[in-house]
């Protein structure tokens, strides 16, 4: 919570072995949902976000079929709005890497381990973190990362003013940074394996419509050239094997999303992907954990689904503490 003072807004801050009622690990519109229900039920509350408030909405630079929203709102406005939210209640927040999460048996409380040294005990958590930029697996994203190769649209599209860039990928994700990046470069190749986009239709149409776009279909990124920066990319025809130079300064891989590998919590049931599977309450496998939004197995990946997941959580941990008493897990 932000106490308001004649300087500065004060943030409540943890402190090392401290405990909790609840800990969320992530602050999308997921877990910043379940933040703002679990302060509001009086649950002590502790937020551990990795990044910036907001997650993946915050990333992305217009999202559009949002409710309240009817001509749809710019990312960093909306997760300013979810930040601003979340300081207002009685919750604890801090930026740091959850690496571990240890759970002895269902009575003892979890104890969270972060890359800042810190550990945090919870009698509840609840998995809100999101996915992550799914890579290529190839030696040039290491060699050029940050030098041409970017994950990131909105933040590093400037770099990249009156140039030619590839978009490597044509899902929702890779269409929505094509047409963002598009108002800045001069040309723009989106190479998909497929031959045609896998976007929502209005989508498409503004792809396909788009004279700064040229789609290159059936075709994969084999390799990337340069000597300091990113100069030239090397294209694959995966029908005819052709092999296609296209001189580039950018690179932007939007190849999928798929659950972060940067924390442990042994015998967490997940689906053949790694998304977590709960019941109709946000339940894990394991008792006292919870996982809410895109990290969890669902059919639906929208923040509308995140946010119900979110309040679902919460009212649940709240439920679930209530029932076993006060001092439960403690």
């Amino acid at each position: 919570m932000y106490f308001e003072t004649a300087l500065e807004p004060v943030r409540l801050k943890p402190k090392h072995l401290e405990h909790f009622d609840l800990i969320i690990v992530g602050a999308g519109p997921a877990g910043s949902s379940a933040a703002i229900c679990a302060a509001r039920a009086q649950l002590k509350t502790l937020v551990l976000e990795r990044a910036v408030m907001g997650g993946q909405a915050g990333m992305s630079y217009h999202v559009e079929n949002l409710l309240g929203f009817q001509d749809g709102v710019l990312g960093e406005t909306l997760a300013r709005t979810i930040e601003k939210q979340v300081m207002g209640h009685e919750c604890y927040v801090s930026f740091e890497i959850v690496e571990q999460i240890v759970a002895e048996n269902s009575e003892a409380p979890k104890a969270l381990h972060t890359n800042s040294g810190h550990i945090y005990y919870a009698k509840a958590v609840i998995l809100a973190n999101g996915l992550e930029p799914k890579k290529l697996d190839k030696p040039f994203e290491t060699t050029f990362l940050g030098r041409g190769i970017s994950y990131y649209a909105q933040g590093d599209a400037a770099f990249y003013a009156d140039k030619e860039v590839a978009v490597i990928g044509g899902g929702n994700c890779a269409c929505y940074a094509a047409d963002y990046l598009s108002g800045f470069v001069k040309h723009l190749y989106l190479i998909h394996h497929s031959d045609t986009v896998k976007a929502v239709k209005t989508l498409k149409e503004k792809i396909l419509n788009n004279p700064k776009i040229q789609c290159i279909w059936d075709s994969s990124l084999e390799e990337v050239f340069g000597i300091d920066k990113v100069e030239k990319i090397k294209v694959v025809n995966r029908m005819t094997g052709q092999h296609t130079w296209l001189d580039v300064k950018g690179v932007f891989l939007y190849v999928g999303r798929i659950p972060p590998k940067d924390f442990a919590l042994p015998g967490l049931r997940t689906d053949e992907k790694g998304f977590v599977i709960t019941d109709e309450y946000m339940r894990s496998n394991i008792r006292g954990v919870y996982a809410v939004g895109d990290i969890r197995s669902k059919q639906i990946r929208q923040i509308a689904t995140a946010i119900s997941d979110g309040m679902v959580a919460a009212v649940n941990v709240e439920r679930d503490l209530a029932r076993k008493g006060a001092n439960s897990w403690a």
